[in-house]
């Protein structure tokens, strides 16, 4: 999607075109986020703090456009899935008389140890992010429910938006330490 402004600015996508709107700080500090957080859940409820009005999914191409994820959740599931092949491998290996019992047996053991390590750091990883994800989307629910109660009462915006950046950090440092 292209848009073209009054001024004659073109913009590839909304995203771009939002962060023109805000002060250049805040534009700049949401640029370093969404470079460094690994989670899109987590960028979208930023922007959502710091004005996005747009979609989840034109933010999520955006970030996908500009910034390149790692998909940790992928790698370690592919780990996984070639550590229990290797294993399987080993045990026909062992039962076809290939490899030595006693010999095939610590190796099994090692690898299925290994294994075992990892579905655990896999279950870990997704109950943090879950986690993360649910407590991030309910704070930023409470804020934008808060914003539009005070929406036509100037002599709180201020205030309440102030509070909002406030309680924003305060729970990301949170989540983010803990």
């Amino acid at each position: 999607m292209t848009t073209t402004t009054k001024t004659g600015k073109v913009y590839l996508n909304i995203v771009d075109q939002w962060l023109d709107t805000i002060p250049a700080a805040e534009a700049e500090d949401f640029r370093e986020f969404a470079e460094v957080t690994p989670s899109i859940i987590e960028i979208w409820v930023y922007a959502g703090i710091v004005g996005y009005e747009g979609t989840f999914n034109d933010l999520a191409r955006w970030v996908k456009m500009k910034y390149k994820k790692l998909d940790r959740r992928g790698i370690l599931n592919s780990e996984i899935s070639a550590l229990h092949a290797d294993i399987q491998e080993l045990r026909m290996a062992i039962g076809g008389g290939e490899i030595k019992g006693s010999d095939g047996a610590a190796r099994l053991a090692a690898l299925e140890k290994e294994l075992r390590s990892h579905i655990e750091t896999s279950e870990r990883f997704n109950k943090t992010t879950d986690k993360r994800g649910l407590i991030l989307a309910g704070a930023d629910r409470v804020m934008r429910e808060i914003t539009g109660i005070f929406k036509d009462d100037p002599q709180f915006a201020e205030p309440i938006e102030n509070a909002i950046n406030a309680v924003w950090a305060k729970i990301y440092s949170e989540i983010s330490n803990g």
